[in-house]
C-alpha cells in the first residue's frame, strides 16, 4: 500500500474508533447514572423495619402501664367526715352566740323603738345618757363577738356575716342617735330620722341572716332555730316560718 492510501485508511480508523468510543451513551459523552441495586433496598428495608419495632415498644408501654393511683376512697370519706363533724359544731357554736346576742340586744332594740317610735306614732321622751352609752357599749360587744367568729361552711358563712353586718348597722344606730341627743331644730330631726332608719336596716339584715341561720341549722340536724329581733309594724323584716322550735332535729346532728 503506498503513502497516501496508508494515510487515507488512518484517518478512516481514527474516525470509526471516536464513533465506536461515543455511540453506547447515545452520542451524548456523559456516563449513565448509576443504578439502585439490591443493596439500597435491602437498606431501605433495614430501616423501614427498625421504625416499625420502635412504635410496637412504645405502643406497649403506653398500653400496659399501670394509670396513676386515683385518690383513696377510704381517706377521702374521713376527710368529709371530718369536715361534716366540724360544720355542725359551728353551726351549733353560732346558734348559741346569736341567742346570746339576741338577749343583749332586745333591750337596746326596745329602747330605741321607744325613743324612735314607728311612723305615725307619737314620740316619746328619749333615754339619758348614760343609758346610751350603755347601749353602744353592749352592740360593740356583740359586734366584735360576731367579728372573731371562726370561717366554715359556706352556709355558715352567710348567716354569720349577715347577723354581723345587722349589728354594725344597729351600733351605726345608736351612735347616729347619740349625735341626735346633742344637737338642736332641724339637724336633730333629721339625725333621729337617719337613726330610726338604720334601726329599721338592722332589723329587717337580721332576719335575713336568721332565716339563713334557720336553714343551715336543720340541715345539720340542729332543727329549727328562731331567733328574730322584734320590728317594728312596716320593718319589712323577714318572719320565722310555721315550724315549731327545735323540729326535724335529730339525735346525732349531720351535715
Amino acid at each position: 500500500m503506498n503513502g497516501p492510501a496508508k494515510a487515507k485508511a488512518s484517518a478512516k480508523a481514527g474516525r470509526s474508533a471516536k464513533a465506536s468510543g461515543s455511540g453506547g451513551g447515545g452520542g451524548t459523552g456523559k456516563a449513565a447514572p448509576p443504578g439502585r441495586g439490591p443493596g439500597a433496598w435491602r437498606a431501605a428495608t433495614a430501616v423501614l423495619g427498625c421504625l416499625v419495632v420502635a412504635g410496637g415498644v412504645v405502643a406497649a408501654i403506653v398500653l400496659t402501664r399501670e394509670p396513676p393511683p386515683g385518690p383513696d376512697p377510704e381517706r377521702v370519706a374521713e376527710l368529709e367526715a371530718s369536715e361534716d363533724a366540724q360544720n355542725v359544731t359551728q353551726i351549733g357554736e353560732l346558734i348559741d352566740q346569736t341567742r346570746t346576742a339576741h338577749d343583749d340586744l332586745v333591750p337596746v332594740l326596745e329602747g330605741l323603738d321607744t325613743a324612735l317610735p314607728a311612723e305615725g306614732a307619737p314620740p316619746s321622751d328619749g333615754p339619758g345618757g348614760d343609758e346610751v352609752a350603755d347601749w353602744r357599749s353592749t352592740v360593740d360587744d356583740v359586734a366584735a363577738g360576731f367579728a372573731t367568729s371562726p370561717s366554715g361552711d359556706t352556709g355558715h358563712n352567710v348567716a354569720r356575716g349577715g347577723l354581723r353586718s345587722a349589728v354594725e348597722l344597729l351600733a351605726s344606730s345608736v351612735e347616729v342617735y347619740q349625735s341626735a341627743e346633742a344637737a338642736d331644730g332641724d339637724q336633730r330631726d333629721r339625725l333621729l330620722e337617719l337613726a330610726a332608719d338604720l334601726r329599721t336596716q338592722a332589723v329587717r339584715a337580721w332576719s335575713v341572716a336568721a332565716t339563713q341561720l334557720d336553714v343551715v341549722a336543720v340541715e345539720a340536724g340542729h332543727g329549727h332555730v328562731h331567733i328574730f329581733l322584734p320590728a317594728q309594724p312596716g320593718s319589712e323584716a323577714l318572719i320565722p316560718d310555721s315550724a315549731p322550735e327545735g323540729t326535724d332535729a335529730r339525735e346525732e346532728p349531720t351535715s
